[in-house]
């Protein structure tokens, strides 16, 4: 008996647990406090610093749209404008859930005297604020508290969902509604063989909002039925779930449950979205059709090259996630995957590979779809939650796991590489969008090899600079003229000063076609070799807006206007005066490539009166093309030159660079 007592002491001494002990840095009710305090700081601090935040490209689209959904709701659905296509590229938007643009027109018709876009940017941020707080009661979902209050720092100080947070009106507020779902379906497979009606009616709301603002939101229906039957078939076993005798038993309990919040929240996307509720299957799949392949051609930047939406790469999404994304992201979501073992022994490993294939299957999807994309991630900015969820999980396992000593080591890992983005954050306020991460150098590295302020955030800061600085008076009885490539934003910022200033667009290229006092200038569509050859911004600007002393958009003053009047004499045929007022510019500024080029134009015009100017026009053609050698005019200019010295191949092979 002895015997048998020592070896069953000795047999429990060498037997280990089978769940490690872990534990937190800080209690459990004290980081609770913690998470609190800081997600009410949150809110109130993205509400107060949305008003910093410029007009996007595409908001103005939303901003009628949505109030083309108000207007339809409020007149019982005699208003269709919204259900119909009114413009080209506002043809579009019938195709959009009409739940945060409506919202925000109703909010903007009750409250006439405030500002619509302030109010469409603070409605913006609580979308953004309230993402980042789910996230992180995701993570408390999994782990607890601390993981939790880990994730809710770490997607803080994600520098491009804050910027976007602020003003991009259908991304962050469908990841918003995306991560609202994944928080109640988590707790629906934790409450599983018995799930509340409650959770599954907040479910159908989380459904209801993702839909009503993408038409990617319908796919949260199957991501519940996937796990929700996974979490059946971990509940009773395969050869249970499918014995139909005990369906009322085991199934029908928790089943109802997933049809009522599938088809609540179906029904409440297509309420939300006026083309959806006048025909709801119909109009669904017609949409998911146009949203595969967006009917768009955009050019831009990527990997140093100039391509368009329709041609990216396979690699185009993980590429940005890899150069986008905080280290403390990717380092975590690398760690994340060994805390699997952890997971399954503590029996969470269904939801931690819930988290995983929300990151997983959207991303492998579309690179099997093909589909079009631009503007870096942002279409996919609902699956960067999934990203910082996994990695503050990881460092909430290996804070927990290490001795005290270590925790704190592996606490402050997580907080230096927190300071990186902060420190972007701060600096370069309020363009936390243009972020890049340190592996590519940062917004310097990415600079004319990926597209930065693609979204017109900072033109904001331009305008704003002008109305500060300078007089906006008539000159001679005119109106001021001020032009840009950022035609929509500048209209509004410029709306109280009509009296005074007229807006019109110029594009980069052709910015000496009209004339123009100001330009304001962004960086989208300026030619890569300019940008690398420091001619952005161009020559006569008197403020620029950077990030990290990377130029975004710029003010031009125009107190020289030979490039203008020389374009005009151009037009007149007057080739001498084009030259007069060429020449002395050109030496001025030396890399205003459209100066240079319409020098060479004249001095080729006037060649037959004085041979020797066709070498001063391939002077001039060849200088431009050092500053950028994809300038077409330039090309076509050098081979007319080269034809009339008599070197026709050489012209004919330029000619060829332009498809001639």
């Amino acid at each position: 008996m002895a015997k048998q007592t020592a070896a069953k002491s000795k047999t429990s001494s060498n037997t280990k647990p089978s769940i490690a002990v872990l534990e937190n840095l800080i209690p459990d009710a004290l980081t609770k406090k913690i998470f609190t305090g800081i997600a009410v700081v949150l809110v109130i601090a993205m509400l107060y610093l949305s008003k910093d935040y410029g007009i996007t490209g595409d908001e103005n689209f939303h901003r009628v749209y949505g109030h083309h959904v108000w207007h339809f709701y409020t007149s019982l659905g005699e208003d269709k404008t919204a259900t119909l296509p009114y413009g080209n590229p506002d043809s579009l938007m019938m195709y959009y859930g009409g739940f945060f643009d409506g919202s925000a027109a109703a909010i903007a018709e009750t409250f006439p005297s405030v500002d619509e876009w302030r109010i469409r940017h603070a409605w913006n941020s609580l979308f953004a604020s309230a993402a980042m707080i789910l996230a992180g009661l995701v993570a408390v979902e999994i782990a607890g508290w601390q993981a939790g209050l880990i994730v809710l720092l770490f997607m803080i100080f994600s520098p491009r969902f804050f910027g976007e947070g602020m003003n991009n009106p259908k991304d962050i507020t469908m990841a918003t509604g995306y991560i609202l779902s994944y928080l109640f379906i988590l707790k629906f497979i934790k409450q599983m063989p018995k799930p509340k009606l409650s959770t599954a009616l907040w479910l159908a709301l989380a459904i209801g909002i993702a839909l009503g603002i993408r038409i990617g939101g319908l796919l949260l229906i199957p991501y519940l039925f996937l796990f929700y039957g996974l979490a059946l078939v971990q509940q009773y076993g395969l050869g249970e779930v499918f014995n139909f005798s005990k369906f009322k038993e085991n199934i029908l309990p928790s089943f109802r449950w997933v049809l009522l919040a599938s088809v609540l929240g179906f029904a409440l996307g297509m309420l939300f979205w006026p083309y959806g509720l006048i025909s709801p299957i119909k109009h669904s799949i017609e949409t998911l059709g146009v949203s595969s392949k967006f009917p768009a051609t955009i050019s831009m930047l990527f990997d140093g090259k100039k391509m368009v939406s329709t041609e990216i790469p396979w690699y185009y999404i993980p590429k940005w996630i890899y150069i986008t994304t905080p280290l403390f992201g990717l380092l975590g979501l690398l760690a994340s995957f060994a805390i699997i073992p952890h997971m399954k022994r503590e029996g969470k490993l269904l939801l931690l590979s819930f988290i995983f294939f929300t990151l997983a299957f959207p991303v492998f999807y579309i690179i099997y779809k093909k589909a079009v994309l631009y503007d870096g991630m942002r279409h996919l900015y609902f699956v960067y939650p999934s990203i910082i969820i996994l990695a503050g999980l990881a460092f909430d396992y290996f804070i927990r796991l290490m001795k005290k000593p270590a925790k704190y080591a592996v606490a402050g890992v997580a907080m230096v590489l927190l300071l990186l983005p902060v420190r972007f954050m701060v600096a370069n306020h309020p363009n936390q969008a243009v972020y890049f991460n340190e592996l590519i150098g940062g917004i310097k590295g990415a600079y004319a090899n990926y597209e930065t302020d693609y979204y017109m955030n900072s033109v904001k800061q331009c305008a704003d600079w002008i109305k500060q600085n300078e007089k906006l008076e008539k000159k001679n009885g005119e109106k001021l003229v001020l032009r840009s490539n950022a035609v929509a934003p500048c209209n509004f910022y410029f709306m109280n000063d009509t009296a005074n200033v007229g807006v019109g667009y110029v594009s980069y290229r052709n910015r000496a076609s009209a004339y123009s006092d100001y330009l304001i200038l962004y960086c989208r569509y300026v030619d890569r070799d300019l940008l690398l050859n420091g001619c952005f911004p161009p020559a006569q600007t008197v403020f620029t807006a950077q990030a990290d002393g990377v130029p975004l958009c710029c003010v031009v003053r125009k107190d020289d206007q030979s490039d203008y009047l020389a374009q005009e004499a151009l037009k007149k045929n007057d080739f001498e005066e084009a030259i007069r007022l060429l020449e002395p510019y050109c030496a001025k500024f030396p890399k205003e490539d459209v100066a240079l080029t319409n020098l060479g134009l004249a001095y080729l015009q006037t060649a037959q009166a004085d041979p020797a100017r066709i070498e001063k026009a391939m002077n001039a053609l060849n200088a431009t093309l050092a500053l950028n050698k994809e300038n077409p005019n330039a090309i076509y200019y050098l081979s007319v030159a080269y034809e009339m010295t008599g070197n026709k191949s050489q012209a004919q092979y330029l000619r060829s660079l332009i498809g001639q």
